[in-house]
């Protein structure tokens, strides 16, 4: 039992160490809180990486576009490689792959930020299908849901796409010798200051490293694993796990907030898009009834 006691009291530290520097003092902007809010740069930086990423996975494809419904005039044959119809569907999905994204809080600098499952709850579920019991004061299956500052992050994705499309059309429509990561995040958005970030890649060895008060907890907690009623160490635990649980409590109000707002947003950014197609199809006549006039003065 009392081994037992400490594996769940191990469990209730891994779990605080993770709260605890979620809170970051209560402070969104603390640069040690690895659940801050995304930085100017971040937000930049993993928009440019889903972009190009949706980018090399939709240039591959030789579809070819049919365009024109016109009796009077042929059919205009597009590859999809070039098409406004791939550039439109890359700017509305581009922020839906932020979604994919998980805080890994042993992570340092914009390495937090990065798709799979993060160490602590890797951890946690390896206690689960041990047969701990774990309460977290939500679902087990919605362990993976995103957390506060990946809907932050996937809200100021919105925005960035819609106020550098032009640059990102751009982009697209040249010879996309630069990465966009360069192109618009060096070059259009971030001063010189503000672009640390983007030369941040994760190793594997680029991990925060832990307090000495810390490490010091966690060796006494493994020294008395033998020990048998330390109440001391069992009310401590208690602590924790109340305090765990309000933070879960918090997170799950913030969380359904967000879920609200990014609606809300949803439903604007819908409204915007039928608008941008509005405007692309408007041009795109536009363009056909020049290119009628040429060929019948020719």
């Amino acid at each position: 039992m009392a081994r037992c006691g400490c594996v769940v009291l191990l469990l209730f530290l891994v779990i605080f160490t993770e709260v605890n520097s979620q809170q970051g003092g209560g402070d969104p902007e603390d640069p040690d809180n690895p659940h801050r809010d995304p930085s100017k740069c971040e937000i930049c930086k993993f928009v440019a990486i889903e972009f190009q990423g949706m980018m090399d996975d939709t240039g591959k494809t030789k579809e070819v576009l049919q365009l024109g419904y016109r009796i009077d005039r042929e059919v205009k044959k597009v590859p999809y490689k070039f098409s406004e119809l791939r550039l439109i569907e890359a700017m509305e999905g581009v922020c839906e792959r932020i979604m994919k994204y998980n805080i890994h809080a042993e992570r340092k600098s914009s390495g937090r930020f990065a798709k799979g499952e993060s160490e602590t709850f890797k951890t946690l579920k390896g206690l689960v299908n041990k047969g701990v019991k774990v309460e977290l004061g939500i679902p087990y299956n919605m362990w993976d849901e995103p957390s506060a500052p990946v809907h932050t992050l996937k809200k100021y994705c919105d925005a960035m796409i819609e106020e550098h499309e032009d640059a990102i059309e751009a982009w697209f429509r040249g010879d996309q010798e630069k990465t966009l990561i360069n192109y618009l995040c060096a070059e259009r958005v971030l001063s010189r200051e503000e672009a640390d970030c983007l030369q941040e890649e994760w190793t594997g060895v680029e991990k925060v490293e832990h307090n000495t008060e810390n490490k010091e907890e966690n060796e006494t907690t493994e020294d008395s694993a033998d020990a048998e009623d330390d109440s001391k160490k069992k009310k401590q635990a208690e602590l924790d796990r109340q305090r765990i649980q309000r933070e879960i409590e918090r997170q799950a109000e913030q969380r359904q907030t967000q879920e609200d707002d990014e609606k809300d947003i949803e439903r604007e950014q819908e409204r915007d898009r039928r608008k941008r197609e509005r405007e692309m199809e408007r041009r795109r006549r536009e363009r056909e009834d020049k290119d009628g006039k040429r060929k019948t003065e020719l």
